[in-house]
């Protein structure tokens, strides 16, 4: 399998802002539930659950397409004070900025509407550790119980903006 780069950002978040164990559950009904907490949404076409973490205030669920490439995470703190930190993080990239670590560079951030409120939605491009060209979108937002975080990424190859802004739409 290959390496899930964002996965291990997310759960390094977790397990950073948390200091306990994660409790991982693959089961795709307690995947939508845990998804259906943080908000409502219409999964992009071919996704389907992966799994849910929990920790002490913190809820992470993954959806994939199957593909080994493709991933959507929503993170989702029921600390109010974590919308700051995630607004900050998100505030601090700008296009052009590049991270050694994840090898990203922002191609572009826009306003969007999630649930209700104008956020800005930070599309970032890189190239994984096997040499495949990849797009992300990241977004935070207000969740239904706290603030919230997305990120989608899928191959470069099989990106389609339009899909896209048609899944950000949808969420609320």
């Amino acid at each position: 399998m290959k390496t899930k780069t964002i996965y291990l950002v997310l759960l390094s978040f977790l397990l950073a802002a948390c200091g306990t164990d994660a409790t991982i559950n693959t089961n795709a009904e307690k995947v939508i539930s845990a998804a259906a907490e943080v908000a409502d949404f219409d999964l992009p076409a071919g996704y389907s659950p992966e799994f849910t973490a929990s920790l002490e205030g913190y809820t992470l669920v993954s959806y994939t397409p199957g593909d080994g490439h493709s991933h959507l995470y929503m993170i989702q703190s029921k600390k109010e004070s974590d919308g700051e930190k995630l607004d900050n993080m998100l505030y601090q990239i700008a296009p052009g900025s590049y991270d050694p670590q994840t090898r990203m560079t922002v191609i572009e951030t826009l306003p969007v509407f999630v649930r209700g409120q104008e956020e800005t939605l930070v599309i970032s491009e890189g190239i994984t550790s096997e040499g495949e060209t990849y797009r992300q979108v990241t977004v935070a937002f207000q969740g239904k119980g706290g603030p919230a975080l997305l990120m989608l990424s899928e191959p470069a190859a099989n990106w389609y903006q339009e899909a896209v802004d048609v899944f950000i739409a949808s969420i609320h």
